[in-house]
């Protein structure tokens, strides 16, 4: 449902023809986004298992937090990088500064160094930072009917690796033990290896000088974001608000009712496969029925989520049931405010602006994943799913408020 007035779709700096090296660039996405899971899936789950081991239970969500916070902080220089050389320069340093990360997490692992294992969850930030990136990378090679259905593939292919993440948690400690290393640092060793073959894929799959701001004699006015690109910054803002918030606490929540671990990992794997197995299919959606469609598509499911637990905090399908919708919603609104980001923007604008998506986006992560626990310790789990209804459809109303009549929810 796409707007038959001027809008920025139409904008004659866009790209309207695909990348001659289009489906090779997306290979090379795909595949080193798969590894780039399995790094992520591996590592962000034995970071809290190594903190708590290091520095008590209570100290067990640094991993995630840090993690976030330090994808906000690489998120602006690693968009700059790309205005300035390419996407291949780009993801490439932002996987060594995740290598550091890996490297100083073996080396505080192995000698009992909290302070170090906190400075490497920071590093490992740029690792999460490269995974958002990677997706607008899609973009620079689609045409405009295929923006969402390229960038929900790239989104996609980190099912894989995150799922087969976690499983890595037994070989990796007998691959430690192999080595003598401590039994938490085989994670991040294999954290290494992985990143260290994204980025010997990109070497040949991305070609020199691929970036957005492709088009000759590009203005040079002062770069500002539109009214639709501040709504696709802040809806996928309040989305990650809500994913972070309340799946920091869900395997707390069920184990204090009397969940077990094998319960606790069904309901979190589920939660996974919601945020990227359907990929492609919320990037049909958006190409055919509208970026806003699946944007507010997934605010419906993510107020959905968050209202199952503010009637049914305490049965287990209630929170089952929640996690899956908290997955889908989080990938739909996704997908459909990264597509609209790009169409909003200007070619010479566009990694500014994806920069600017990404730090706000883990940003509002990073608050979402700070204030879940307070919450929960004041009002329990409908204090925490309450707030996240109130933010979802405040930005909802905002949303709709930006939308004109013309524009037909594009």
């Amino acid at each position: 449902m796409h707007a038959s007035s001027p809008s920025p779709q139409q904008d004659p700096e866009q790209d309207p023809q695909p990348h001659p090296q289009r489906t090779r660039v997306l290979s090379g996405l795909i595949f080193a986004q798969i590894m780039v899971g399995a790094s992520n899936g591996v590592t962000l789950s034995m970071g809290s298992l190594l903190a708590a081991h290091l520095a008590g239970a209570s100290w067990g969500g640094s991993a995630a937090t840090l993690t976030t916070i330090g994808a906000a902080i690489f998120s602006i220089p690693l968009a700059r990088m790309v205005s300035r050389y390419d996407r291949r320069t780009s993801l490439s340093t932002g996987m060594l500064l995740g290598c550091v990360g890996a490297f100083l997490a073996i080396i505080g692992a192995q000698f009992g160094l909290f302070p170090v294992v906190l400075l490497a969850f920071l590093f490992l930030g740029s690792m999460s930072a490269v995974n958002l990136q990677a997706r607008f990378a899609a973009t620079d090679v689609a045409s405009e009917e295929t923006r969402g259905r390229d960038l929900s593939i790239v989104v996609w292919s980190t099912t894989i690796g995150a799922i087969a993440g976690p499983n890595l948690f037994e070989p990796s400690a007998r691959f430690s033990e192999t080595l003598g290393l401590e039994q938490h640092a085989g994670a991040y060793l294999l954290c290494l290896f992985g990143q260290l073959i994204a980025i010997t894929v990109w070497r040949f799959t991305l070609p020199k000088g691929l970036k957005p701001e492709a088009t000759p004699n590009a203005p040079t006015e002062k770069k500002r974001l539109t009214p639709k690109a501040l709504q696709a910054i802040t809806s996928v803002a309040t989305a990650h608000f809500s994913m972070v918030g309340l799946m920091s606490m869900a395997a707390i929540h069920m184990q204090g009712h009397g969940a077990s671990l094998t319960i606790i990992g069904f309901t979190i794997s589920l939660h996974v496969a919601g945020m990227y197995a359907l990929s492609p299919v919320f990037g049909l959606l958006t190409d055919k029925l509208g970026r806003n469609f699946t944007i507010f598509s997934g605010f419906t499911m993510l107020a959905a989520s968050a209202a199952l637990l503010l009637i049914w905090p305490e049965p287990q399908w209630a929170m089952i049931t929640s996690m899956i919708l908290l997955g889908l919603g989080w990938n739909s609104a996704l997908v459909g405010s990264s597509t609209l980001l790009v169409d909003a923007t200007p070619i010479h604008h566009r990694t500014y602006a994806q920069g600017r998506s990404d730090l706000t986006m883990n940003l509002a992560g990073a608050s979402g994943g700070l204030i879940a626990g307070p919450l929960i310790a004041m009002g329990g789990m409908p204090l925490l799913a309450g707030v996240v209804v109130a933010v979802v459809v405040l930005q909802t109303v905002l949303s709709l408020r930006s939308v004109q009549p013309a524009n037909n929810i594009n």
